[in-house]
Formats: C-alpha cells, sequence, structure tokens
C-alpha cells in the first residue's frame, strides 16, 4: 500500500465505501478481490452495489423529498450500473443516441429520461422522439430549429427546456461549464426571447429550465448561489409561461485525490430545500443529475503484476492493466497529475518498504499510473487496486490504442458477483474492419 495514503482519510474512507476497512485483504462488498481475480480474469473493473446505494441514499437524505435525482449515465454508462439506480427510485440523464438505448436496456422508461447535450444529431433527436424521453434540453437557437423541423416531419410534439449558460461560472468547480462564451447552452440574456419563440409557435411543450455550471465543486456555498440565480429566473421568467421543471445539474466534488477537500452536503442540501420551499411553487418538479458523486468510490479497477525491473536503481512494477482501459487513472484530462489511491490488494496491512513506479503494458510513457510512491514489497502475479475507479473508467479511456482487448466489469452485490460486460477477445480488434479489394470483412479471415 502507498505509505502516505495508508493513514489517508480519503483511502480510508474508500476502503470503508467497498467493504475493506478491516479486512487483511482488498475486499469488494463481501468477497475477496483476490477470488474476483480468480473467477472473472484481469484487468477487471469491480463495482459494490451497495455501495452505490448507500451514496444514493446519503444524497437523498441531505437533498429531501422535493428533489428528483437523475443518474447521470455518462459517469459510467454500464445498464448494469444504470439499473441500481433505476431500481432505487432515480431517473436518468443521457447525452446521446447510444445513451438513451443504454437507458433503456437498463429499465427506465422514456418519462424517466431527461437528454442533454450542444451537438445532438438528427438521429440522436430521433432517437429521444422514438423513446418518448421526458425532456429534450435545448443547448442553441439553432437546435431548437432542427428539433422543430424534425417534430413536423414526425407529427410528435417533444417536451423540451432550455439549458441556460450562465453569466459567470461556478467558482470552486475543477471544470468550468458555463459563464462566459462556452459552447454548452444559451447565453442567459438570451432566453427570454427564446422561451417566448418555443411557447407562441406551439410546435414544441416547453417545461422549463436547465443549468450545469461546472463539475468538481466542493464549495457548497457557490453551488448554491448558483441554484438560487436558477430559481429567481425562472420567477422572472413565468410572466412568459410557467416554469413546470428545473434542473440544477450537480457536479458535486468528489475527494478522490490527498489534499481534496470534503463536499458539504448537509448544508448543501440545507440551503437547497430552504429555497425551494421559500419559491413555494408546489406544481413544479425539481431535478439534481449526478454520476460522479453515486458511484465513483464505488468501484475499484483490479489489474495483476506482469513484470517487476529494476532500471538506474529504480523499481518499476508492469502491469496487465494500463491507460488503455483507465485513462483518468493515469491522469489524461488533468492539468496536474496526481496519484488515484493505489493498494496491494493480497496484504493491506503490509508496510511500505520502498518506492516504485506502477506502469501498464502500453508503449508509451504516459501509460503510468504513479511514477514514485512507497509500496509493499510484491510478487508477479499478484494484485494491485485502484481505488475510487467507479466513474469516467472505461468510458473515457482510449480503448483502441495498441489493440488489447477490452476489460471486463463486475458487479459485486451481497454474495454475489455477475458478469456486467464481459470482457474483450483479441479478435475483435478486426470486428468491422474492411481491407480494400477483399470481399466482406473479418469474418473472410482465416
Amino acid at each position: 500500500m502507498i505509505s502516505e495514503k495508508t493513514d489517508s482519510f480519503i483511502t480510508k474512507k474508500m476502503l470503508d465505501c467497498i467493504g475493506s476497512n478491516h479486512s487483511p485483504g482488498l475486499r469488494i462488498g463481501s468477497i475477496l478481490a483476490e477470488d474476483l481475480a480468480s473467477k472473472f480474469g484481469t484487468p477487471i473493473y469491480a463495482y459494490n452495489a451497495e455501495a452505490a446505494r448507500n451514496n444514493l441514499s446519503e444524497v437523498r437524505s441531505a437533498l429531501g423529498s422535493n428533489i428528483e435525482i437523475l443518474y447521470a449515465l455518462k459517469a459510467n454508462p454500464n445498464a448494469g450500473i444504470a439499473q441500481i439506480f433505476r431500481k432505487s427510485g432515480t431517473g436518468c440523464e443521457v447525452a446521446s443516441a447510444g445513451e438513451i438505448l443504454v437507458a433503456k436496456f437498463a429499465g427506465f422508461t422514456g418519462d424517466q429520461i431527461q437528454f442533454s447535450g450542444p451537438g445532438k444529431s438528427e438521429q440522436d433527436i430521433l432517437t429521444s422522439f422514438h423513446h418518448g424521453v421526458s425532456i429534450l434540453n435545448l443547448e442553441s437557437e439553432e437546435e431548437y430549429d432542427l428539433v422543430k423541423f424534425l417534430s413536423k416531419l414526425q407529427n410528435y410534439k417533444p417536451r423540451v427546456s432550455i439549458r441556460l449558460n450562465p453569466a459567470t461560472g461556478l467558482s470552486g468547480s475543477r471544470m468550468h461549464m458555463g459563464g462566459g462564451s462556452k459552447k454548452f447552452g444559451v447565453d442567459s440574456e438570451r432566453v427570454p426571447e427564446l422561451m417566448e419563440q418555443i411557447v407562441s409557435e406551439g410546435i414544441c411543450d416547453f417545461s422549463g429550465l436547465h443549468v450545469y455550471p461546472g463539475t468538481q465543486c466542493f464549495d457548497y456555498k457557490p453551488w448554491l448561489e448558483n441554484a438560487n440565480a436558477l430559481l429567481k429566473l425562472a420567477s422572472e421568467l413565468e410572466s412568459i409561461a410557467p416554469i413546470r421543471s428545473l434542473n440544477f445539474g450537480g457536479g458535486f466534488g468528489v475527494s478522490l485525490f490527498e489534499g481534496d477537500p470534503e463536499l458539504d452536503l448537509i448544508s448543501l442540501g440545507k440551503g437547497l430545500r430552504e429555497m425551494i420551499e421559500s419559491a413555494r411553487n408546489r406544481n413544479r418538479k425539481y431535478f439534481v443529475e449526478l454520476g460522479r458523486y453515486l458511484i465513483a468510490n464505488a468501484g475499484v479497477y483490479l489489474t495483476k503484476i506482469l513484470y517487476t525491473k529494476k532500471s538506474q536503481e529504480k523499481i518499476h512494477i508492469i502491469t496487465d492493466g494500463g491507460m488503455h482501459h483507465h485513462a483518468v487513472g493515469v491522469g489524461l484530462g488533468s492539468v496536474i497529475k496526481r496519484t488515484y489511491p493505489i493498494v496491494s490488494c493480497n496484504g493491506l496491512e503490509r508496510n511500505p518498504t520502498r518506492k516504485v513506479a506502477i506502469g501498464g503494458p502500453l508503449c508509451t510513457p504516459a501509460d503510468e499510473f504513479a511514477s514514485s510512491i512507497d509500496f509493499p514489497e510484491t510478487k508477479n502475479g499478484e494484485l494491485i487496486g485502484i481505488l475510487g475507479s467507479g466513474a469516467y473508467g472505461l468510458t473515457f479511456s482510449n480503448i483502441l490504442f495498441l489493440s488489447h482487448p477490452t476489460p471486463g466489469e463486475v458487479l459485486v452485490d451481497g454474495d454475489n458477483a455477475y458478469w456486467i460486460r464481459k470482457p474483450g477477445k483479441v479478435e475483435d480488434v478486426l470486428v468491422g474492419q474492411c481491407v480494400p479489394g477483399r470481399e466482406g470483412g473479418y469474418s473472410d479471415v482465416e
């Protein structure tokens, strides 16, 4: 295990979340990681269903009964994960036609799904019509023109909301998705004119407003200020038409690294409840969409040590999984690369004895989970676990790089473990490929 993280609050909390706080070996729920690897192979993603349910329960307790939770499918678009939240009573937020199909496969009905995204294609929009998606969040005037055209063509009246781009960003968030010039949403000063057009034309059924100004927000006060601004705008715009739905977005910060603060969920929930009670609009529905906050700390990426080598007095541990499966785990997309909590699965009680680099099998120096961390003695064939890997893992990764098979995904629920995505095969790399001058595709290869 990593010494500087062995005693850290963040790592202990993650271990507690997945069920390993009092275990000599890493457990996901009631099952040892070693047993999962023995049964399902490596590398794999393993998720604790009960941890996901507990995360949702904490959010509901804080936000209260007037807020409906949407699971943001982009965080982990596995139907098995989505089904956990569907069975627990959430709705679902999607960002593509493909995600609509995943949501439907997980059991969500159209009236439980809301659709966002700044670049919806005709296929995306038509798929949302076909499946009766409850709200289509418009992100530009041109998108509305396309939705109108397709609505007339299909003789279908979709329910739409306007995603607004606020004048200022969400301070305290790690990634700004609103404020200033952004590809997301309609600038707030243009929202009244677009709303009037939607209502007067009557081609679409106007529902309300949506905002998502930032993600990984750890300070609840700016988040509440943003929510209050949305409520005030809704009150002003009700002179045009009733605002039947307000989606506050999400972006709750998840502590993944040493030094990360922790979001005060209780204070955020208290403030939001008070605002909604003050609004006194019992006919309006309120939504918060969360992905990372619900599933990140419920997942672990398990990878096996293939080789241990020394180079220039530095020890390198080479694993069978890497950047192609877990891009955020190596810092892809981050301005500053930070090391995820990494543990030796065979013995959480082992003391660190050496500094090592841990990297995957790819032919690039970017494929490195850690460049120099304190770690215990390990043997080839043993498991390493990367904690906090439930969100933006496989879905954010460059899985085609160097043509390795995709990893499987396993759900642990109580005493049972199931495939929720089977691993790929070496020959999958040829699926869909065609060679000019040759009849057919991969199936013709001997």
